[in-house]
Formats: structure tokens, C-alpha cells, sequence
């Protein structure tokens, strides 16, 4: 594909490589946007000597903010009112304020934890408290996210939500895709811990699923339209968005190198969601090393920015996930082309309609792995 184009003057690859450097400066000088608002020092010094790592000081905001305004709206919409209406303005302020910010937060922590071991029970509140107001069943997301998906890292059949075997502009695959994990996962993923010899995570996934169940059936009973607003439409909605968060992060994976990480996913720079995500756009970094600190992500991108151009690394500015995917999905990948940043003198080259032929090509079902 690249035979025909001409060779770039070197100080024009270079310029596209400090392009590329400049852009995720820009993250890692930007201020934090994960919280709405910050708690006064004296309140939240002392809960910072809590933590694993200082830096996570916006996720200890974050959380506060949700114990300040979500958990007493849920507790007004079951014991005051029972109003579809009520409940819609609750469901849309809590998902428009929190929802991202949330599931980034949960991602982060479970990543790594954030209070010290002395005080590990309060490492429960994200993934077994807050998750219930964001539709995330407790006791799943870390065997589904920390222990399949990275462990597996994306690869099919072993990673339940594999993208790589799938067409993956189909919207149809896509739903497909959507419905199988919000109807199948209670089943399917402590039957994966239980064959991978996880047998206490698959039985407190099991706990956790039955759990779930008896305390919807127990809440719809008290009061019906608190429940639909603030856990029923909720899960639907949010194992859309999980769904098509990781669709979207996995829809480029080239069908000749799947294993190559480098390949089967792509980083967002100088992106506005970045700020409010602990850099969640630099999902190949991520994925390199998920137990690298999200503070770090820019700074590592640049130090393995060669590597990115060797491997034929996706790199876009400006854009997030889901725009990505919705660009896919639309048909515009022609456009899409157009926010890709070459990372060194190999890319440099590529002329826009080389970039379009590679994106289609990465579109291609790969073939599962053994």
C-alpha cells in the first residue's frame, strides 16, 4: 500500500512525530475535569493520607460529589414520590453529570486500589455501592474488565466481549453484540471464572447475580417507579454504553496481527474526555500495561511514540471513543482519516486514501485464536 507514495522529507516526519508529542503535552498539562466541584482542604486532607497513590485526589472529590447529590436523590425518589417524570430528571442530571466520570472512576480503582490496605473496606464503596446507581451489578465489572478482557486482551473465543471475530462497521453485529452481554453475562461469566479455576470469584459472581435479583423483586415491590428510573432503565443504558465503549475502543484490529496490541486498539489524544476520564484515551498504553498509574499514560505515549509509528499504531486527536465508533458506524471513515496523527516517519508517508484502505482493512473479522 505504501510502495507508490513518495518518501517524506525528513524534518516532515519529524514535524508529524513533535505533532504528535505536542498534542499529548497538552493531556498531561491539563487540569482534572472528573469532579464537579472540589470539597474544602480541612475535609479532604485527611482523606487523602488514605489513599494508595496521592494523585487520585480527583477520584476522593468524585465520590464525594455522588454521595452529596446522588445518593440522596435516590433515597427522595423511594420514599416521597413516585413520579416518572421525577425519576426521568433524576436519570438524566445523574447520567449527564456522573455517568462517564463514574465508570472511568470504577475502571481506574479497580485497576488499582485507591485507599491503602489499613483501610480496604472503603475500596468497596465504587464497585459495590455507587455501581448499583449506574446500572453495574456488584461483584462483576473486575472479573469481566481486570480478569477476561485484559487478561484475554480482546482475544476470541476466550474474552467474552471479543470484537476481533465480528464485522465491526455492522450496527446489527453490534446489537447483536449489546443483547448477548446484558442477557447472557449472568451465566456466561462465572462459568468462564469457574473454567479458568477462579472458583471463589465465580461463586461470589454467582452471589452477587442472585443478589441483584432478590433486591430488584424486593425494591420493585416498595416502589415500582423508583426502581424502573433508578436501576431497570439504568442497566439497560449503561451496558449500552459499556458495550459501546468497547466495541468502539476494539473496532480497529487488524485481521493479520490481532495479537499485536499495538494494533487492536488505538489512542485518543488532545481529546476533551481525556480530562474527565483519567486519560482513558490512551487505551494501547493502557492495555501495554494496565497497572500503570492514569497520570502517566501522556507521558508514556511519548516515550514509546516510535514504537506507535514501527507498529502502524492508530493514533486520533480531538475525538473520543465513541465518536470514533459512531464515525464507523455512519459510513464516514473517510472523514474519521482525517483526525488520525502519524507518530513518526513510516505514517508520515501515507498519503489520506492509504489511511481509509487501512481503517476498512482493520474493519476485517479476524480469525479467532487458538
Amino acid at each position: 500500500m505504501n510502495e507508490r507514495a513518495s518518501p517524506p522529507a525528513p524534518c516532515h516526519a519529524a514535524c508529524e512525530a513533535y505533532q504528535a508529542e505536542k498534542l499529548a503535552q497538552k493531556d498531561l498539562d491539563s487540569a482534572r475535569a472528573e469532579y464537579l466541584f472540589k470539597l474544602p482542604d480541612p475535609f479532604i486532607k485527611p482523606l487523602c493520607g488514605m489513599l494508595t497513590d496521592v494523585r487520585d485526589e480527583p477520584i476522593l472529590h468524585l465520590i464525594c460529589n455522588q454521595l452529596i447529590l446522588v445518593v440522596p436523590s435516590v433515597f427522595i425518589l423511594f420514599l416521597y414520590y413516585q413520579s416518572h417524570l421525577l425519576g426521568l430528571v433524576y436519570l438524566a442530571l445523574n447520567y449527564g453529570l456522573f455517568l462517564q466520570r463514574y465508570m472511568l472512576t470504577l475502571h481506574s480503582t479497580e485497576h488499582r486500589p485507591l485507599f491503602k490496605q489499613r483501610y480496604g473496606v472503603l475500596n468497596l464503596i465504587i464497585p459495590y455501592v455507587m455501581c448499583n446507581f449506574y446500572g453495574v451489578p456488584c461483584g462483576f465489572y473486575r472479573l469481566h474488565h481486570v480478569v477476561m478482557h485484559h487478561v484475554e486482551d480482546n482475544a476470541s473465543p476466550g474474552d467474552l466481549t471479543s470484537t476481533e471475530a465480528l464485522q465491526r462497521d455492522s450496527f446489527r453485529h453490534f446489537v447483536r453484540y449489546w443483547v448477548r452481554f446484558w442477557l447472557c453475562t449472568w451465566i456466561e461469566l462465572p462459568a468462564y471464572a469457574a473454567r479458568k479455576g477462579r472458583h471463589a470469584q465465580a461463586v461470589l459472581c454467582t452471589i452477587c447475580a442472585v443478589a441483584y435479583w432478590v433486591a430488584l423483586a424486593g425494591l420493585w415491590r416498595l416502589n415500582w417507579v423508583a426502581t424502573l428510573w433508578s436501576l431497570v432503565v439504568p442497566f439497560f443504558v449503561s451496558t449500552f454504553a459499556l458495550m459501546f465503549g468497547n466495541w468502539s475502543q476494539h473496532i480497529f484490529v487488524d485481521p493479520d496481527e490481532p495479537r499485536n496490541t499495538y494494533r487492536s486498539t488505538y489512542n485518543c489524544v488532545a481529546c476533551s474526555d481525556n480530562s474527565r476520564t483519567y486519560n482513558d484515551g490512551y487505551h494501547i498504553i493502557h492495555h501495554l500495561n494496565s497497572r500503570l498509574h492514569w497520570s502517566e499514560l501522556p507521558q508514556r505515549f511519548i516515550d514509546i511514540l516510535g514504537a506507535h509509528d514501527e507498529n502502524d499504531a492508530l493514533v486520533f486527536r480531538g475525538i473520543g471513543f465513541f465518536d470514533v465508533g459512531l464515525l464507523v458506524f455512519t459510513r464516514q471513515v473517510g472523514k474519521l482519516a482525517t483526525y488520525i496523527v502519524p507518530c513518526g516517519p513510516r505514517q508520515a508517508k501515507r498519503s489520506h486514501e492509504e489511511w481509509v484502505a487501512l481503517l476498512r482493512h482493520r474493519l476485517r473479522p479476524a480469525r479467532a485464536r487458538p
